[in-house]
C-alpha cells in the first residue's frame, strides 16, 4: 500500500508477521492510523507483529501522531521494531517514543537502531528464533 498525503508518501508491506514502513517526510497522524491498523491486523492474524522501518527520508513525528502511537500500545503489544537509516535527530525522537511505549504499556518491547535494511531483517530474524526459543528434536 503506497499512500501519498500533503507531507509525503508512505508506503507499507506486510511480510508474514513484519510490517514495512518506507516514509518520506513526516510521520503525520494521516500516516499513523493505517500504520498502526496494518500491525493490528498482523498481531491479530498472527499472535505477533514486528515494525520494519525504514527512516532514511523521516522528517519528523508531530506530537498528535507520538500520542496516538502511545495509546494504542496500552491495548497493543508490538513484539519489536527494526528501524534503519536514520539520523541523529530521528534516533533520538524515535527513542524517546519508544521509551514511553514501555513505559505506559508495554514492557517488553524491544528497539534496534541498524545501519541498512538487510542488518535490520538480520535483527528480527535473531528476535525470532530467540522469542521461539530453542528447538526439540523428537
Amino acid at each position: 500500500m503506497t499512500a501519498p498525503t500533503a507531507s509525503g508518501t508512505m508506503r507499507l508491506t506486510r511480510e508474514g508477521d513484519v510490517v514495512h514502513l518506507q516514509i518520506s517526510g513526516a510521520l503525520d497522524i494521516e500516516r499513523t492510523r493505517p500504520m498502526l491498523d496494518r500491525v493490528e491486523q498482523v498481531l491479530r492474524e498472527t499472535g505477533r507483529a514486528y515494525l520494519l522501518a525504514d527512516l532514511t527520508q523521516l522528517s519528523g513525528i508531530p506530537h498528535d501522531s507520538r500520542r496516538a502511537i502511545g495509546e494504542w500500545n496500552k491495548t497493543h503489544d508490538v513484539t519489536a521494531a527494526a528501524l534503519y537509516g536514520a539520523n541523529f535527530a530521528m534516533r533520538t525522537v524515535t527513542s524517546l517514543l519508544f521509551q514511553a511505549v514501555r513505559l505506559i504499556g508495554n514492557k517488553h518491547f524491544e528497539l534496534e537502531f541498524a545501519r541498512d535494511e538487510a542488518a535490520a531483517r538480520r535483527w528480527i530474524d535473531a528476535h525470532r528464533a530467540r522469542q521461539s526459543g530453542p528447538s526439540v528434536d523428537a
